[in-house]
C-alpha cells in the first residue's frame, strides 16, 4: 500500500517550523493553526459564496432537509458532485456543494501538488469552511434546520471528521477568528477519509449523538484504509453512532464512474459504487422520515 503523501507534507511543515514537537501531535496541529488565515463567519462566508453550487429535487416543498457536499483534495469536480447530488434529490433532499479548492484559486494541478501532498489547506483549516457553510445553510429558508447532513470525501471526510473532533471539543476550527454559531447536524457520511497524523480524531474525543455512515476501502492506495477503520471503530465503541461499511477489495474513489476509460478507470468499482448509493440513499431517507 502507497503511504499518503499527506503525512510527508505534514512533516515538512512541521520540521520548517516547529521542529523540537515532533511526535507532539496536537501541539503541532495547534502550531500550523496559529499560522493559518483567520477570517470571521460573514468574511468566511463571503469568501465561500461564489463557490456554493445548489442541486434542488425535482418535486416536493420547501424547507427541505439538506445534505452538504465537500469533495476531495483534487477540488470540485462538477460530474462527480452531481453525481452523487442526483442520488440525494432522488430521495428529496435538497443539496449544497462546496468548492473549498476553487475559493482559494487552486485548478486541479496545484491542487494536487499543494492539497493532496499535505502542504496546505490540512483538514482542521477546511473545518472552517465546514463552519461556516453550515450556518449559511441553516439559515437559508429553503432549508429545514433540523434535518442537515453533511458528506465528504476524501479530503472533505477528514475536514469534517476534525469539525466534529474540535466542535466536540468546544474548539473553533483555526481559520476562524472566533467560535461559529452551533448547527446541531441530523447526520455525517463519510467516503475513505484521511485519518492519519494530523487528523484531530486520532486526539480528540467525539461528542456526536447524530448517526453517521462511514465507507472505508480495504485496498485503499492513497489512504491507509486499516488506519481509518481501526480509528472510527474506537469512536463508534467511545458511543458514537457509526455505522462502518467496509469493503475489503476496494481502493480510493471507487464511487467514481467518471474515471471509467481514463488511466484511473481501475479505482471504480460498480459492485461497491452501487451498494454505497443504495446506503446513502437508505441513510438520509431514514432521516428524513424521522418526526
Amino acid at each position: 500500500m502507497r503511504r499518503s503523501p499527506i503525512i510527508a507534507g505534514l512533516a515538512a511543515l512541521l520540521f520548517a517550523g516547529a521542529g523540537a514537537w515532533i511526535g507532539r501531535e496536537s501541539l503541532m496541529l495547534s502550531y500550523l493553526g496559529a499560522k493559518t488565515i483567520k477570517r470571521d463567519l460573514a468574511e468566511q462566508q463571503a469568501f465561500l459564496a461564489p463557490y456554493i453550487h445548489v442541486y434542488a429535487p425535482a418535486s416536493g416543498a420547501p424547507p427541505f432537509p439538506t445534505l452538504v457536499q465537500f469533495h476531495g483534495c483534487a477540488g470540485y469536480r462538477e460530474g462527480f458532485m452531481a453525481q452523487w447530488a442526483r442520488v440525494a434529490n432522488e430521495a428529496g433532499w435538497l443539496v449544497v456543494g462546496v468548492d473549498s479548492n476553487g475559493a482559494r484559486g487552486l485548478d486541479r494541478e496545484q491542487s494536487l501538488s499543494s492539497v493532496c501532498a499535505g502542504k496546505t489547506l490540512l483538514g482542521q483549516e477546511r473545518a472552517g469552511d465546514i463552519a461556516a457553510t453550515l450556518a449559511m445553510v441553516a439559515a437559508r429558508e429553503d432549508v429545514d434546520p433540523a434535518k442537515i447532513v453533511a458528506a465528504g470525501w476524501s479530503h472533505g471526510a477528514w475536514s469534517l471528521m476534525d469539525y466534529v473532533a474540535l466542535s466536540s471539543s468546544g474548539r473553533s476550527p483555526p481559520s476562524l477568528k472566533s467560535a461559529p454559531p452551533a448547527v446541531d447536524l441530523a447526520g455525517i457520511i463519510l467516503f475513505y477519509p484521511y485519518c492519519g497524523v494530523g487528523a484531530w480524531s486520532r486526539l480528540l474525543r467525539w461528542e456526536f449523538d447524530a448517526p453517521a455512515l462511514a465507507f472505508v476501502a480495504g485496498k485503499d492506495t492513497i489512504v491507509d484504509g486499516a488506519e481509518c477503520k481501526v480509528r472510527l471503530e474506537k469512536i463508534a465503541r467511545a458511543g458514537a453512532g457509526v455505522d462502518l461499511v467496509w469493503y475489503k477489495d476496494a481502493d480510493h474513489v471507487f464511487d467514481d464512474k467518471g474515471l471509467l476509460g481514463g488511466e484511473h478507470a481501475h479505482y471504480y468499482s460498480a459492485g461497491e459504487a452501487e451498494d454505497s448509493a443504495r446506503r446513502y440513499s437508505a441513510f438520509l431517507t431514514d432521516i428524513m422520515n424521522r418526526p
